[in-house]
């Protein structure tokens, strides 16, 4: 009942892949391939074994896909590539959304109580790395050649949405259906403010709920030194 998924990498393209694992494309209808600009050349074994590790751990989390991906490793790219490669997966995951892969969605998780929202990309564990306290987003939506701010205080692993947030119009077609119906309900918001706290298990739903599409918490939000949120997961 489950779209199946393989995640593989290669040191040269496709002279090799996917003809090496005939056995599992026979039936298959895509195969998506993640390549680089020419000004981009950080990819190398190191940084393809990182993002082939990211994209496996990240297509289990969901529980949407059934994953034949038996196993991956972390690779041995350094802190500067991997924060590269962190990047590089945030736009493709909106490209590979836009193709049909969604990697954003959780399928095992109800939908349809809007003010507790449930985790889609990230396991609460990882959320209980960020310290309790208050963070801070400040983000110029290009759609809207407007910045938008937003506070979230965190306690035990939860990020809290606060009241008087902004809520940018508007939503892209990577919004999940709860969080729509939040920013569509004047229950909730008015005039462009959020009008109650939201609690959330994920940063990046916390963000995408103001942003109004799938968007990369662990980036978005940032300490009042504006230090990214992201930087308690790489300790």
């Amino acid at each position: 009942g489950k779209d199946v998924v393989y995640v593989g990498k290669s040191k040269n393209g496709l002279a090799n892949r996917p003809t090496s694992h005939s056995d599992k494309y026979e039936s298959w209808s895509t195969c998506f391939v993640l390549t680089q600009f020419k000004e981009r050349t950080f990819f190398n074994d190191g940084t393809i074994q990182y993002l082939e590790d990211k994209l496996n751990k990240c297509i289990n989390r969901l529980h949407t896909y059934q994953n034949t991906t038996e196993m991956t490793a972390t690779g041995t790219a350094n802190k500067s590539d991997e924060e590269d490669c962190d990047d590089y997966l945030e736009e493709a995951y909106d490209m590979l959304f836009i193709l049909g892969l969604d990697l954003y969605t959780s399928a095992s998780k109800d939908e349809s109580v809007p003010i507790e929202v449930p985790n889609a990309v990230e396991d609460q564990e990882e959320g209980s790395v960020v310290p309790d306290g208050t963070y801070y987003m400040t983000r110029k939506i290009k759609r809207l050649s407007r910045v938008v701010h937003a506070t979230v205080c965190v306690k035990n692993g939860k990020f809290i949405l606060q009241a008087g947030s902004d809520i940018a119009e508007g939503e892209a077609t990577s919004i999940t259906p709860s969080l729509k119906e939040i920013r569509q309900s004047s229950e909730y918001v008015k005039d462009g403010k959020l009008l109650q706290n939201i609690s959330f298990d994920s940063p990046s739903l916390a963000a995408a709920l103001v942003y109004g599409g799938a968007t990369n918490g662990w980036h978005d939000w940032q300490t009042p030194d504006g230090v990214r949120i992201d930087a308690y997961r790489r300790k």
